[in-house]
């Protein structure tokens, strides 16, 4: 296994591999295509100072304050609230239902490529088939055999796996390899949201269904995908590479190379990785729990929310949802890094469900501040994250300002970058918001309100397109002062809103998610268990 060096047709592939965390753990970032804007911020080499504050500066938990609501928000939602939110759900439900592939069961990534699906968005397809069950969209037979179809359909085709691990996009009509222009890239992130998808469907069905999942997953091997020895720099050694890539689409599941990237910090999909290696049933797959706290927490603050551990090479508002779509972090409370071998200097105590609460309320006061000069922005459309935009693909982002963090090492602890704000073209994604109804549930519902009262010149609809005409809820993205609204529906727009939703209302997700006894073993090694009585 060969690690590749950094050439052209590398770094094509790493712009699509995962949204803005293309360099997720480098100190700069590899140069974009001329033809689509960069994929993360702009950095400049300034670094963190860490001998600005003195040794008496206290050690920083991030907690919520005393009373904070947290979901699920049971009795908090009026009737019409209930009302509005089922609309909305069940029209992300259906984008799941309706456009299935009838030969694989797949669900496209997006509806102007029918014939590209991406696992990440089977992994959300595989976690709203419950929701429908549940809310009685769909018949529990109708949504077992969906499921048994999906499963059949990723297990008969060994040339989309390496380590047990899943190609980034596969063919959504024949399950093997795609043959559109996009990359042939094994993806841990997208692989490790179906992984959650998988293991929630095997919860909530159980039988073959169950047998199915967890046979896929029992062969994710995370290990594999590990720096090691050979990489060059001591601070990326022993953490998960993005991805893999078969030197040959005749063999694409032969000879190959691990990407050179890797998942260093502590964003949401980079403990997504962390979380399900330490949930893998095999023990010579499994990641140590010493990995999850090793992951970096660099350290700034906001005057919307105060201190937050961020992720200095993206502030799209994704990378601080994704992994809640599954794991209880409202039920977990504060974690505790000591207990796994690093100094309070080095490893804040988070309670990363606040964490997330203060992105969304930094996220809301800098869109608020920005309206003056995007007329899309305002309190009731805020949310910067990964999209399609006017002139393709964005993401933009937002950042706190960086803390000095005294007794800590640069590179090993926190990241020195200080990336500045990037409010894009002002193109504003619905779904952001809308996921953001697991930590700000009032001003979550206000936006999506507020995107689906928007209205065309001629007084129709301008975001929203009713299932009753054969539309999926919102579309993608919007901007006002362009004049523009995207043609597609995402899948990984459609999924995270309609399973946030859920957890907000019920905490259905969670709840399937943790009763898995792989995920309660993971999350009892990691001192992550819920509290049973949330």
């Amino acid at each position: 296994m060969k690690r590749l060096s950094l050439t052209p047709p590398i770094l094509a592939t790493l712009l699509s591999l995962a949204p803005c965390v293309i360099a997720a753990c480098a100190t700069s970032q590899p140069p974009t295509s001329q033809s689509e804007p960069p994929a993360s911020p702009s950095a400049t080499p300034d670094q963190i100072s860490t001998s600005a504050a003195p040794p008496s500066t206290p050690i920083i938990d991030i907690v919520s304050p005393a009373g904070t609501p947290r979901p699920p928000f049971l009795g908090h939602f009026s009737e019409a609230d209930e009302d509005f939110l089922d609309d909305v759900q069940h029209a992300a439900f259906l984008y799941f239902w309706r456009t299935s592939d009838p030969a694989t069961g797949f669900i496209p990534d997006r509806t102007t490529k029918p014939h590209v699906a991406s696992v990440a968005g089977i992994g959300f397809q595989l976690s709203a088939l419950p929701i429908g069950v549940e809310r009685g969209w769909v018949t529990l037979n109708e949504a077992r055999d969906r499921a048994l179809l999906i499963l059949e359909s990723l297990s008969a085709r060994p040339e989309i796996r390496k380590a047990g691990f899943f190609q980034h996009f596969i063919d959504a009509h024949t399950a093997g390899l795609h043959t559109d222009t996009l990359e042939h890239v094994v993806s841990t992130i997208d692989s490790a949201l179906l992984f959650s998808g998988l293991l929630t469907a095997g919860s909530y069905f159980g039988g073959d269904v169950r047998r199915a999942a967890d046979a896929l997953f029992e062969h994710a091997d995370f290990r594999f995908f590990l720096s090691g020895d050979d990489e060059p720099e001591a601070w990326k050694r022993g953490f998960v590479s993005l991805g893999w890539k078969p030197d040959s689409l005749d063999d694409a599941a032969g000879a190959g190379s691990v990407l050179p990237y890797y998942w260093i910090d502590s964003g949401c999909e980079h403990r997504l990785v962390a979380f399900l290696g330490a949930c893998a049933p095999r023990e010579s797959h499994r990641l140590s729990t010493h990995h999850y706290y090793s992951l970096r927490r660099t350290l700034g603050t906001d005057e919307a929310g105060g201190p937050m551990v961020w992720f200095p090479y993206s502030g799209a508002l994704f990378v601080n949802q994704f992994s809640h779509c599954w794991v209880n972090y409202a039920a977990i409370g504060p974690d505790s890094p000591a207990a796994h071998g690093f100094e309070p200097a080095r490893r804040a105590r988070v309670d990363w469900w606040e964490n997330s609460r203060r992105h969304t309320l930094m996220h809301r006061r800098k869109a608020v501040a920005l309206s003056s000069q995007f007329p899309t922005f305002g309190p009731n459309a805020w949310g910067l994250s990964a999209s399609d935009c006017p002139k393709g693909y964005c993401v933009p982002g937002l950042f706190p300002d960086p803390l000095p963090m005294p007794g800590a090492r640069p590179l090993f602890d926190f990241a020195p970058d200080r990336p500045r704000d990037n409010p894009g073209d002002g193109t504003i994604a619905p779904y952001a918001a809308g996921t953001s109804i697991m930590f700000e549930p009032d001003l979550a519902l206000a936006a999506l309100r507020h995107a689906r009262s928007l209205k065309t010149s001629d007084g129709a609809p301008l975001l929203w397109r009713d299932p009753s005409q054969g539309g999926y809820g919102f579309l993608d993205a919007y901007n006002l002062g362009a004049g523009w609204v995207a043609e597609d529906y995402v899948a990984i727009d459609q999924g995270p809103l309609l399973l946030a939703i859920e957890n907000a209302r019920t905490g259905l997700i969670w709840r399937l998610f943790h009763q898995h006894p792989w995920v309660a073993a993971g999350a009892a090694r990691l001192g992550l268990a819920p509290d049973q009585d949330r």
